[in-house]
């Protein structure tokens, strides 16, 4: 049989075993999935397992797409490009070579909803792993304008500086502000208001109980909204941007998109996205 897994902290409420459960069993496939809770300082000894027991591949989610590079064997050019992981190849002797499949996902989302990036106004909330990869992609995609908002000046500055020295026609923003709602909702509001595009690559919405990461003010008719949770359909910033009549998208075609992907680099097989869209949203009720 062969082993893959999902990787996070937390990762409980990942939907990622029952989606590749899914599709293994339509495609006939001899195949399990895993969910391990690895905490950052746990990494290398989880991989040293992993290559050991033979694992083919590991999903990896929040908070590691970024610290697990430095213990990877090889990088294709999506990380490179976008500078967060989040899949992971066991080649032969245990070889690994990280990859980016969350962009896929993201431009997979977009098409499938007819909305383009090119020559639009960007606002990305969040700038870990999948926030920044997302922010960049916009970038090579033709954005005119991308916005990051995110808690702390460090990371927003930073993410901001890498992308002008790449030399984007895009105008980058950059837009920190202090944790909490009512604290974050005049500037970020005003942007995602103006925005063509607001993505929501925070955690808010994993939790139960947790707010929307913009009220729904900031929301309006004629803008797209992406909300990346993917643990339930119209997680709470989807389901405000719904009510205040944008197009809005959760995260689970999100999910089914990069997850696909991810299970076509560690076998060479087509996945049946059908099949797993099919888990995922039975899943998420």
């Amino acid at each position: 049989m062969k082993k893959f897994a999902v990787i996070g902290h937390p990762v409980a409420h990942s939907l990622s075993p029952a989606m590749h459960a899914a599709n293994f069993a339509a495609l006939g496939y001899d195949g399990v999935y895993g969910r391990f809770d690895v905490e950052e300082g746990d990494l290398a000894g989880f991989f040293a397992k992993c290559r050991a027991e033979g694992y083919l591949g590991v999903n990896v989610t929040v908070p590691h797409k970024m610290a697990v590079i430095p213990l990877l064997d090889a990088l294709d050019v999506s990380v490179e490009r976008y500078g967060a992981c989040n899949t992971v190849l066991f080649g032969e002797g245990g070889r690994t070579t990280g990859f980016n499949t969350d962009v896929a996902g993201f431009l997979d989302t977009l098409a499938a909803n007819g909305f383009s990036v090119r020559g639009k106004k960007v606002l990305v909330v969040g700038c870990g792993g999948a926030g920044s990869a997302l922010a960049l992609c916009a970038a090579y995609e033709g954005a005119a304008v991308v916005s990051i908002a995110a808690r702390g000046a460090a990371s927003t500055d930073a993410l901001a500086e890498k992308m002008r020295k790449a030399g984007f026609a895009a105008n980058v923003l950059a837009h920190p502000r202090s944790p909490g709602l009512e604290g974050r909702a005049d500037v970020w509001g005003e942007c995602a208001f103006g925005a063509d595009l607001v993505v929501n690559a925070t955690p808010l919405g994993l939790k139960p109980g947790d707010e929307p990461v913009l009220p729904k003010s900031a929301f309006r008719a004629g803008q797209f909204v992406l909300d990346i949770i993917p643990t339930r359909a119209f997680p709470p910033t989807a389901a405000a941007a719904k009510e205040a009549g944008a197009i809005a998208a959760d995260g689970l075609d999100f999910l089914v998109s990069q997850g696909a992907k991810s299970f076509e680099i560690w076998t060479g097989l087509e996945a049946d996205r059908k099949a797993m869209r099919s888990a995922l949203r039975i899943s998420a009720e």
